[in-house]
């Protein structure tokens, strides 16, 4: 017996030290990342047989200042808040409240698509699917940096055009979430945000969570956003993201997004507690919609990784990414949180999946930076691109005061264009960072360089009618990160 035990605990130590090692490489990979992608900071937190076993941070909350990134530090972590909705739904179907595929105006009544017919058969589960028909990121420009609230983003989301069938694509869609969380305020007689602290952050040990930018604000330890510019990093804002808090509005740290993980691998239960049935996380994790290689859960993102099945997702905000990545088959998962917008987390999510399955370790950032760059570069061409087909030596068909006025698209609203020291000047009147100078390109169409340092170069194109009064203008963002600025059509007021 004693030689069985000794022969155990000698197991045990090599295999702690063996671990040890591992994290050891992991220090060092992430540490080179830091300096490969000028990361200002970086969290990091894995759980194995829930329990947490690594949990770090690397680099500062600030550039220029002393606080270091470490397990507690909170970060945006944007739509990793999505799988808290669906979860919270998952609850309110255990009780008997609702069920997924009731339809959304059960619950909604004044729920509008641009299609009537979808308006009637849209479902819970498909306003978590992304096949509602919208193209991805459709209607993003109602919300981030605006003054509407969530009623009024759903309210204009009915002339939002679909360009496909409805429940044929997979379009990523934050406004179908929001609609969800709708329904569950419909349901609950509290708000979502209030939901989530209560059951979710209360039992699971969330204290430093929080559910909108305000809190974070108030809060200690808390990382900066970073934006990249011609090689120099520089502090952005927080933008709020009240009006979609159900798709992207928690935020959080890698130690309590740890306890997260441990629930869902749990597969709702935490520390002997059922939060969710064990029913309603197979239908979470289960594939309801075909995307490419891979499916969609309900909040997550179904692949395989080297055979095993992996459940995942991505959140992204200005100066922000993250991720979460379970692989219940292993009884592991993890989350990466950053304060930098560029491929770092792809790189760690693929060293650390090889690390837990005892793969080949590889240099990632080596890989992932040349494709980063590479899309950097595909991103000048077409600026340069559009410069060499630029018609010289043109100039405006009328007078710059005959472009001015109020303009209206009718599911953003109201955008102003007035003449400013010599230039034309555009105003998106719901959303004041959305601004900035015209500059002449050729002919009707001008070049924006936008005010708000998370939107890239854009050109607006004026048409005039058949009395050559300006009648309408339209955007065109070739590099924009989340909006479909292509859907807006401005028409001059009269």
């Amino acid at each position: 017996m004693k030689t069985v035990l000794r022969s155990l605990l000698l197991l045990f130590v090599m295999l702690s030290q063996l671990a040890a090692q591992d994290f050891k490489k992991l220090d060092t990979f992430i540490e080179k990342g830091m300096k490969d992608w000028q990361m200002p900071g970086f969290s990091v937190a894995i759980v194995k047989n829930d329990s947490v076993i690594y949990a770090k941070g690397f680099g500062v909350t600030e550039l220029g200042k002393e606080g270091k990134v470490d397990e507690n530090t909170l970060f945006v972590i944007a739509s990793l808040s999505k799988a808290f909705t669906t979860a919270s739904i998952a609850r309110l179907v255990d009780q008997g409240k609702l069920k997924w595929d009731d339809p959304v105006i059960k619950y909604l009544p004044d729920f509008q698509m641009y299609d009537p017919w979808v308006t009637k058969e849209i479902s819970i589960r498909d306003l978590v699917t992304h096949r509602s028909g919208l193209v991805t990121f459709s209607g993003d420009i109602l919300w981030l940096g605006s003054n509407y609230d969530t009623k009024e983003v759903l309210r204009r989301s009915r002339y939002l055009k679909p360009v496909s069938s409805f429940r044929t694509k997979y379009g990523y869609s934050n406004l179908m979430y929001t609609a969800a969380g709708a329904v569950l305020e419909a349901v609950i007689d509290t708000s979502w945000q209030d939901y989530i602290k209560e059951n979710f952050f209360k039992p699971l040990g969330m204290k430093r969570s929080v559910t909108s930018i305000t809190e974070l604000q108030k809060s200690s330890n808390i990382a900066k956003a970073y934006k990249m510019d011609s090689g120099k990093l520089s502090v952005i804002k927080y933008y709020s993201v009240d009006a979609v808090a159900p798709a992207a509005g928690i935020n959080s740290s890698a130690i309590e997004m740890a306890q997260w993980i441990r629930l869902q691998l749990g597969k709702g239960k935490y520390e002997g507690k059922r939060i969710f049935s064990e029913r309603q996380s197979a239908e979470m994790w289960m594939n309801h919609f075909a995307i490419g290689n891979g499916a969609i859960g309900l909040g997550w993102f179904a692949d395989y990784y080297k055979g095993k099945r992996v459940l995942s997702h991505g959140g992204g905000m200005p100066g922000m990414v993250s991720n979460v990545t379970l692989v219940p088959e292993e009884k592991f998962g993890f989350v990466l949180l950053s304060n930098l917008e560029n491929s770092m987390t792809s790189a760690v999510r693929s060293y650390i999946m090889d690390l837990m399955l005892g793969l080949e370790e590889k240099d990632y950032n080596t890989e992932m930076l040349k494709r980063f760059n590479a899309g950097m570069e595909r991103r000048q061409k077409e600026f340069d691109r559009r410069d060499s087909i630029r018609v010289k030596n043109t100039t405006p068909s009328l007078p710059l005061e005959k472009y001015t006025g109020i303009y209206e698209d009718k599911m953003y609203g109201k955008a102003e264009v007035s003449v400013k020291d010599g230039s034309l000047f555009l105003q998106f009147l719901p959303s004041k960072e959305f601004r900035g100078e015209l500059k002449h390109y050729h002919y009707d169409t001008f070049t924006i360089d936008w005010a708000d340092q998370f939107l890239t170069k854009g050109w607006v194109k004026f048409e005039m009618d058949f009395n050559a009064d300006i009648e309408k203008f339209t955007i065109e963002v070739p590099n924009s990160p989340d909006f479909v600025f292509t859907e807006l059509e401005f028409i001059k007021e009269k």
